[in-house]
């Protein structure tokens, strides 16, 4: 008779940057470990993800069989979207809000994961895996530098962090290189009374109790800082980069590959803000006149508000 094959619950926080990672990891554990996954998406939008053609063929053939994605219900958060909300604040309500959703499709299920993988913004989840007896592992889809950053911040010395905020000091980091005023971040500058911040140490506790952390990095890349993560004494750490996406050449964007190719080694400024980035029309403007006078090669995405779906890459030579 043959053995059940391990089947994982893989959930994914709202915005392509959290999909997508998501979907590689999947891609590995199907053809790499031959585990069955159902990938589990929070979305505020289900037109975009759709139109995207990221749902359409995640694996190869070989596995289609062992991979299943499940679209929850839409998470309506307008009543909390405002100019004081920050989109953290955002995925944070719509995680929060999509529990009851998830906890649904997991008791329907006839064979139910026997483990759950969530991000940085799905820890609210993991009490679905309590009830239903299910592992627990976070996904870091950056660095371990970035993660042991995160992880230590609370634990530093409030004196090392007002001396960074207001003397510019670099920001002592068990097991990573200092953290340069110019590179903060607002974990190292959050009023240890804010509520974001009682909300950053509370995921930072749910992290530690886990059964594990799946960091998207490798042993050679970061050694100093996964030992510091492993020092930490918290949750397992298991480094298991690189996970990319694969880029396939189409196209609509080969004309912008032959244009790379043809540039110098290391010569082209990057732009691109994420699907959670927004700007209005007289920033774009901005930026478009701030790229053209810094006279340096670029390669600009850019995507219209109005279109989700479209997107597009604009390179420039202003030299």
């Amino acid at each position: 008779m043959e053995a059940t094959k391990p089947h994982i619950a893989l959930l994914a926080s709202p915005g392509m940057g959290h999909l997508i990672p998501v979907l590689e990891l999947a891609k590995r554990l199907v053809s790499h470990q031959s585990f069955k996954v159902t990938v589990f998406v929070v979305a505020t939008d289900h037109a975009s993800i759709v139109s995207s053609q990221l749902l359409q063929s995640p694996v190869s053939s070989d596995g289609d069989d062992l991979l299943e994605v499940v679209l929850l219900p839409l998470i309506d958060v307008s009543d909390i979207v405002g100019p004081g909300v920050s989109f953290i604040q955002q995925i944070e309500a719509t995680m929060l809000r999509s529990v009851r959703f998830f906890r649904t499709e997991i008791s329907k299920m006839k064979t139910r994961p026997t483990a759950l993988v969530v991000d940085w913004f799905g820890t609210d989840v993991l009490e679905v895996a309590d009830e239903f007896n299910m592992l627990k592992f976070i996904f870091i889809t950056s660095n371990a530098w970035f993660f042991a950053f995160a992880l230590y911040t609370p634990a530093i010395d409030r004196k090392e962090i007002d001396d960074h905020a207001k003397n510019q000091r670099p920001l002592k980091i068990p097991g990573c290189r200092p953290l340069m005023f110019e590179d903060t971040t607002e974990f190292s500058l959050m009023d240890p009374n804010d509520p974001a911040y009682q909300r950053h140490i509370e995921v930072i506790i749910k992290m530690s109790l886990t059964d594990g952390i799946l960091v998207n990095t490798w042993e050679e890349l970061e050694p100093t800082s996964l030992k510091a993560l492993r020092d930490a004494r918290k949750a397992p750490i298991y480094p298991i980069g690189p996970l990319i996406r694969p880029i396939e050449k189409s196209v609509s964007c080969s004309g912008i590959i032959d244009w790379l190719d043809k540039q110098p080694q290391e010569s082209v400024i990057y732009v691109s803000f994420g699907s959670g980035g927004t700007l209005s029309a007289q920033q774009v403007i901005e930026l478009a006149w701030g790229l053209e006078l810094s006279q340096q090669r670029f390669l600009w995405v850019l995507r219209p508000p109005s279109e989700k779906d479209a997107a597009g890459a604009f390179p420039g030579l202003l030299a």
